[in-house]
């Protein structure tokens, strides 16, 4: 029986990492829009380069959430 709260059943899911990424990579082949999380990047230098590029683009955040 459905309830008119089951469109919501799937927001109380945990994060799933691997459909991230995977959604990630499906935005990017199909639309070539890039979505990257700084964690999927093991380097420094790389994650530096991703903090700069969005800095620039975006601006400084205004908060750092523990990313830096």
């Amino acid at each position: 029986m459905a309830t008119p709260l089951a469109r919501f059943a799937s927001l109380s899911e945990e994060p799933d990492p691997a459909r991230a990424r995977r959604a990630a990579r499906e935005a990017y082949h199909a639309h070539g829009i890039v979505l990257i999380n700084p964690e999927w990047l093991s380097g420094w230098a790389d994650r530096k380069q991703l903090e700069i590029l969005a800095e620039k683009l975006f601006g400084k955040r205004k908060v750092d959430h523990g990313q830096g």
